[in-house]
């Protein structure tokens, strides 16, 4: 419907006008009517009409002041004039000030019909016209945002030369002094991958980039683009601080209209567009943060030192836990996995794919040991592949972390609930037993008489369960641990021989060659090429 305002300082003609002809018919609405000039341009402003049909000779403000306002401000309103006889040559101006046309009264049904038409005719093809020219605005602030996405991806991949007019034209967009990587990723996506289709990711993703259109790009403050399956945002900005409130205001806003939970993270500023690479690659590290402090975080980069390696730690608390798992009440044995997977945690802090691996060797590890001692295992925890799997897929360390004490509370549980494992349980504490004390003189009969056996009946009880007789196992686990001080440590061969129970480094030498094949010097020397 074309929105029309009458005015005339004599009401009867407005009245006669309205019911003149069928305005509905021509498509036409009144919404207001003026009784003077001042009224009706503040009618104009609050109503924005398409038409105004107005007498030419108003009091306060004539038909020309009106025409005159409106094209000085660029307003969308067409005007017909109505004039006396005698204003016939002042009607004529207002037409060259751009009225539509001028009626003489009394105004003649047919005349107005005929001057309506026109009026139509103009409003339609004045409304296709901005139609088009919105069309085109539109396209051409889509084709340049594209340019802008495209070489921001440049930018942040590194690929991007200073001095290509791509990188000029974003220099000119995004002009500083500071700028600012920040990346969103939506939680939980990953677990629920199953159940989202992907037009529901297509929708999500749409909802997001409605968010950030209304907070970064109409406010004019940075630009934002999907790389690798992420919306990643660039800032430009005044203050080092400013990045962490927008992402803080972003994330509320998400999560009240969306009902999404975000993780952000951001980079720290840099000076220089040409930084953004850097920028980019350390929020894609801040990102990884939040596998160590949790989801629904904004995450500034922080710089990480280089991980130390704590290979030697990290053997004994695994042995603490197979002894607590073997020997121990489960609150100890809590105690054991809380110390073990904290430190892991600790060490590996900054590094996800990092701490998982070292997760699952570790688990690999504690669970050999425990099934060499006779610990009776589930198929699904000696099944390498399906724990690596699983591992890979927790989102956070902590969840991974219950996982696992999960794993280990019911295997205890299996271990004290079985009384056909009695065997069993005393072989591992046999085996904890030499495994502690192998520096030690550790005798056949010493360790029959810690299971209650005589001699001869607990070498054949150890054999059978361990498949090689008690001194074969006792000097294997001696050659185990020398190997470990032989690569960890810079203790002379004696001093690891003795450490290992052997008062004659010459025999501990010849054993040691028995089982892998070299002498401790060069087996020492093979081990440090490999690790250099």
């Amino acid at each position: 419907m074309i929105r029309l305002i009458l005015a005339d300082d004599e009401p009867i003609i407005i009245k006669g006008l309205r019911k003149l002809i069928d305005w509905e018919s021509f498509g036409m609405e009144i919404v207001g009517q003026a009784y003077d000039g001042n009224e009706l341009m503040q009618l104009i402003e609050e109503l924005v009409p398409d038409l105004v049909i107005s007498d030419i000779s108003m009091p306060h403000r004539t038909g020309i002041d009106i025409i005159k306002e409106i094209k000085q401000r660029g307003m969308p309103v067409s005007v017909i004039f109505i004039s006396a006889y005698q204003e016939f040559s002042y009607a004529r101006d207002a037409v060259a000030f751009g009225a539509i046309d001028y009626l003489v009264k009394p105004v003649v049904k047919q005349q107005l019909e005929g001057v309506l038409d026109k009026a139509i005719t103009l409003i339609s093809e004045h409304n296709e016209e901005q139609k088009r020219k919105g069309k085109l605005q539109l396209l051409e602030r889509k084709s340049r945002h594209e340019e802008m996405q495209d070489a921001l991806i440049q930018l942040t991949d590194g690929n991007l030369s200073p001095n290509t007019k791509s990188f000029q034209e974003t220099d000119a967009q995004l002009q500083g002094p500071r700028y600012s990587v920040l990346i969103i990723e939506v939680e939980r996506l990953k677990e629920e991958t199953d159940r989202w289709t992907e037009k529901e990711k297509k929708l999500i993703e749409f909802a997001i980039g409605n968010v950030l259109q209304e907070v970064i790009i109409d406010t004019g403050i940075g630009y934002v683009f999907m790389k690798r399956y992420q919306h990643v945002i660039v800032v430009s900005h005044d203050e080092p601080e400013e990045p962490v409130l927008l992402a803080e205001d972003m994330q509320g806003k998400i999560e009240t209209f969306l009902k999404l939970k975000v993780s952000i993270a951001l980079s720290r500023p840099v000076s220089e567009l040409i930084k953004l690479a850097d920028a980019y690659r350390e929020a894609e590290q801040a990102m990884e943060m939040k596998y160590f402090l949790g989801l629904n975080r904004v995450l500034s980069f922080v710089p990480q030192g280089q991980p130390q390696s704590f290979d030697k730690e990290l053997y004994n608390l695994q042995w603490d836990v197979i002894r607590a798992m073997t020997s121990k009440a489960w609150p100890e044995v809590q105690a054991a996995l809380a110390v073990w997977l904290d430190t892991i945690k600790n060490e590996t802090y900054g590094n996800r794919s990092l701490a998982v691996s070292t997760c699952f060797s570790s688990v690999s590890f504690i669970i050999q040991e425990l099934s060499k001692s006779g610990v009776p295992l589930s198929e699904r925890a000696l099944d390498k592949r399906e724990l690596q799997q699983l591992l890979a897929n927790f989102e956070t360390f902590d969840q991974m972390r219950s996982e696992i004490i999960g794993v280990f509370e019911k295997t205890y549980k299996e271990m004290d609930s079985d009384s056909g494992n009695k065997d069993k349980i005393v072989l591992a504490k046999i085996k904890q037993y030499i495994d502690e004390h192998y520096s030690e003189e550790i005798t056949l009969e010493s360790m029959a008489s810690m299971a209650f056996m005589n001699s001869y009946y607990f070498s054949s009880f150890f054999k059978k369960h361990t498949k090689q007789n008690f001194k074969q196992y006792v000097t294997e686990v001696r050659m185990r641990h020398a190997a470990d001080m032989l690569s960890l440590t810079d203790l002379m061969v004696y001093e690891i021989a003795e450490k290992v129970g052997y008062n004659n480094a010459r025999h501990f030498s010849d054993m040691f060659k028995k089982m892998y094949g070299k002498l401790p010097i060069d087996y020492r020397q093979d081990t440090k090429k490999t690790t250099e």
